[in-house]
């Protein structure tokens, strides 16, 4: 293996098998010899599963999509896969097989952070696993991401999230983030870093202001050392949607810190892995509430400043003539404090 450490890829899948393909394309491409990829299907209804073990061993071909990005998956990858499918509940196996590609039934639609749990778990099990990389389906990855993102995260053993240069898949010269974002707790605002930067634009100031400033690592792409979950824990559940990845941040923040590896670069659909708008009412509704549930948890004395943020989104919304939105946002509000 050349002394690379090992590293398992985890993606959740929901009814999003097409999206799922095209970033296993690019995935298993890349020359990284050390890994592996977890699929973890959260119970889709789209024959997610059959589609995809059918692409696997080449009875489902696979056509690249037109554009920029096609080269990053084309040719198709040579089949039939070496693979496997698992199923929680039916008696996982202690020690992983010695296979590149392993499809997991996790029983329901856990959410995001619920799916990625079963993958971590099952990537700890492998006693050589040195880091679990996060990828949400919806991306296609540049062929030397993931050793730009190891590179990186081996340089500090203090490092528990390194994060990459996410570009928007429709817009492949256009940042959607560097790494992640901010979070101002007392403003109850988070930001994504360099958004909408084009990338000639990107100078080595704005990374190294972007390393400073990194808050909290994308959910889209999250390098995770073994150290970091074995000392602060996996996903929280409780959120299903939304700001999984500051909670991690903030329970981490006392003995670990964030990267960037600007090398690292992939192309992000943005809201496809989880089939919804990101301005549509349930995404409002859920980050709402999300936020809610992270100040209870970790900033309990902040959270009047989140039920005044709460209110001033909601008064934005109803301005702006999004009466479904601002509906939205004060159910989530009434809900967190009838804590339905």
């Amino acid at each position: 293996m050349s002394g690379q450490p090992r590293v398992w890829i985890v993606l959740v899948n929901w009814n999003g098998w097409r999206d799922t393909i095209e970033c296993l394309e690019s995935v298993l491409r890349m020359p990284y010899a050390n890994m592996g990829v977890i699929v973890c299907d959260n119970a889709s209804s789209d024959g997610s599963l059959e589609q995809l073990t059918a692409w696997a061993s080449g009875a489902n071909a696979y056509q690249a999509p037109a554009g920029k990005l096609a080269a990053l998956t084309t040719p198709s990858l040579p089949k039939p896969l070496a693979c496997q499918v698992l199923e929680v509940g039916q008696g996982l196996p202690d020690a992983l097989p010695a296979l590149p590609l392993l499809f997991v039934k996790t029983g329901g639609n856990l959410g995001f952070a619920g799916g990625n749990n079963v993958g971590i778990r099952l990537a700890l099990a492998d006693p050589h696993c040195a880091f679990v990389w996060l990828l949400n389906n919806d991306t296609v990855v540049e062929t030397a991401c993931l050793q730009h993102l190891v590179n990186a995260a081996s340089a500090d053993p203090g490092i528990g999230i390194t994060g990459s240069v996410n570009y928007f898949y429709g817009q492949p010269e256009t940042v959607q983030a560097l790494g992640g974002g901010s979070f101002a707790r007392r403003r109850v605002f988070s930001d994504l870093l360099g958004h909408r930067l084009r990338k000639n634009d990107i100078t080595p100031a704005i990374v190294a202001q972007a390393q400073a400033s990194l808050d909290w690592v994308s959910g889209a792409s999250m390098l995770v050392s073994r150290r970091f979950l074995e000392q602060t824990g996996l996903m929280e559940e409780a959120y299903f949607l939304y700001y999984e990845e500051i909670d991690w941040a903030l329970r981490s923040e006392r003995h670990f810190r964030n990267a960037l590896a600007p090398q690292a670069v992939l192309y992000h659909k943005s809201g496809g892995a989880t089939g919804e708008k990101t301005d549509g009412t349930f995404a409002v509704y859920t980050r709402c509430r999300s936020r809610f549930k992270l100040y209870r948890k970790l900033l309990p004395a902040w959270l009047p400043a989140c039920y005044l943020r709460t209110g001033r989104d909601c008064l934005v919304e109803a301005v702006r003539g999004r009466r479904a939105n601002a509906q939205a946002i004060l159910r989530a509000g009434i809900d967190d404090l009838l804590q339905r």
